[in-house]
């Protein structure tokens, strides 16, 4: 049975680094990446989000180029740098990247650390990128987001050509619902993908130790599941699926049987509830830029 609705798309920061607060498991094996990439094909996931990478404090270290041998069954989105940050012009990054995945186009291409870039650094990596458009190697650019700030100024910069946008969501982090930016650029066509769903697992686990795990709002939102008879995943995902901007939902797993787990509750019926009411205004919490670095 198919679902209508916001697709999941299979993130691979994982494939490439340590990532995840809740990640114990570090990089993935060569069977881990096969196994998850099966499951996600059998379930039907046709998306991918990946990053290249120019060193080890950037992008997702060798992901990117272990997702070659499926790289064509999926609608990939990529990532390049601007600024400081860039190693190469955007039309030589984005080329290595589509090198690395050995593919002739990527579905999306968007800006990394869009908030860290001045207005002139801003509008010279969306130059490169509109002209990669041009020449056939993205179907859509735009940026990777934070905050509703970032939107405005990617529609500044990139006007009508911004094709997409990647942004952080969850239960929690509900600072884009009912934002102004949001109406406009999805009335413009303008995708929206979200990620941090899960506040990198920390939704997920209620009996986590981790400091972040007893902020008085993830709390809330477990007694709330306990109180609606829903497990925390169910509920994180019937919240993002409620919203109906959302085209894309960015999941990142360490196993094939999560990722099952998450595409079984994904095709659970959505469950009415008020979950506005666990809506978090604490950015220490939201934000991963602000949170503690553990070596």
């Amino acid at each position: 049975m198919s679902y209508s609705g916001p697709r999941l798309s299979l993130g691979t920061a994982q494939w490439g680094t340590r990532y995840g607060i809740t990640n114990a498991k570090g990089e993935l094996s060569d069977t881990d990446v096969a196994d998850i990439v099966t499951a996600a094909l059998e379930r039907g996931l046709r998306d991918a989000d990946t990053h290249r990478t120019t060193n080890p404090l950037q992008g997702y270290g060798r992901a990117q180029s272990r997702m070659r041998p499926w790289a064509g069954e999926f609608a990939v989105t990529t990532k390049v740098f601007g600024g400081a940050a860039a190693d190469l012009p955007v039309g030589e990054q984005l080329a290595e990247s589509l090198g690395d995945l050995g593919v002739a186009q990527v579905h999306a291409c968007l800006v990394h650390d869009w908030y860290d870039l001045t207005n002139d650094e801003a509008k010279a990596v969306a130059n490169g990128l509109r002209e990669a458009q041009q020449r056939g190697m993205v179907a859509r650019v735009g940026i990777s987001a934070y905050e509703v700030r970032d939107l405005e100024r990617a529609f500044e910069i990139f006007g009508a050509d911004l094709g997409a946008v990647q942004v952080p969501t969850s239960v929690l982090d509900q600072r884009l619902v009912g934002s102004g930016a949001v109406n406009l650029l999805r009335s413009m066509g303008t995708e929206f993908q979200v990620r941090s769903v899960f506040l990198q697992g920390l939704l997920l686990d209620p009996t986590s130790t981790a400091q972040l795990a007893q902020h008085p709002d993830v709390q809330g939102f477990h007694r709330r599941c306990i109180q609606r008879g829903m497990t925390p995943l169910d509920a994180s995902l019937s919240f993002i699926r409620s919203l109906d901007w959302v085209d894309v939902v960015v999941v990142g797993v360490t196993s094939a049987a999560e990722l099952i787990q998450i595409a079984d509750s994904w095709r659970a019926p959505t469950v009415g509830d008020d979950w506005q009411a666990c809506g978090s205004g604490d950015l220490e919490l939201l934000d991963p830029r602000r949170w503690p670095r553990v070596a």
